[in-house]
């Protein structure tokens, strides 16, 4: 679910000397789900539901679904989000290591289903990288910033056959090219 090393819980509390709300950040534990809470209004939460603070990372994104068609009941409304495969790079920086040309090779391969390699695009400053299919999710559309690039028609068509066979499909009944491609790769790696 989490990992409690990366994660704070934040609670909210009235001040009567100060006339204001305090907010205190705790170290997550998973047994602050197992009862039920007081409701916390200030942060907009009820009472079986807690505020999480996690480290993120703004990072692209391929986005991967249509937009959502909006609904609406008499008491609540959809919300706009859309599906989004996030990409990462090879390449290192101050915190942390490059991935090994060996790794890299196996990527480019179509090695391991949860990975899709992508190239460097250098106008738009894309690294050499994978999307990782592990790691989809929905993100508000507020949350997202738009990139002047997209896919190109073949790759978009490569990305979705990836994503079938991450999903359980067989490679050799969704895309025969990309499975010549990926067993004569395989085969080639040292």
């Amino acid at each position: 679910m989490f990992d409690e090393r990366q994660s704070f819980l934040l609670k909210s509390r009235y001040n009567q000397v100060l006339n204001d709300y305090q907010y205190q950040v705790d170290p997550f534990r998973r047994s602050e789900f197992d009862n039920d809470g007081e409701p916390d209004h200030t942060l907009g939460i009820s009472s079986n539901e807690r505020a999480i603070i996690i480290k993120a990372k703004k990072r692209p994104v391929i986005i991967i679904s249509n937009s959502a068609t909006m609904w609406t009941d008499s008491r609540r409304r959809q919300d706009d989000s859309f599906l989004v495969a996030p990409v990462y790079s090879f390449g290192g920086d101050e915190t942390k290591l490059s991935y090994s040309q060996a790794f890299i090779e196996r990527v480019k391969a179509y090695e391991y289903w949860q990975l899709f390699y992508l190239p460097e695009h250098t106008p738009a400053r894309i690294r050499e990288g994978f999307v990782h299919l592990d790691r989809i999710q929905a993100v508000h559309k507020n949350l997202l910033e738009h990139i002047p690039l997209m896919l190109s028609d073949v790759a978009q068509d490569l990305l979705l056959s990836w994503i079938r066979v991450y999903l359980g499909e067989n490679l050799e009944d969704v895309n025969d090219l990309l499975a010549d491609y990926r067993n004569q790769a395989i085969a080639n790696i040292p």
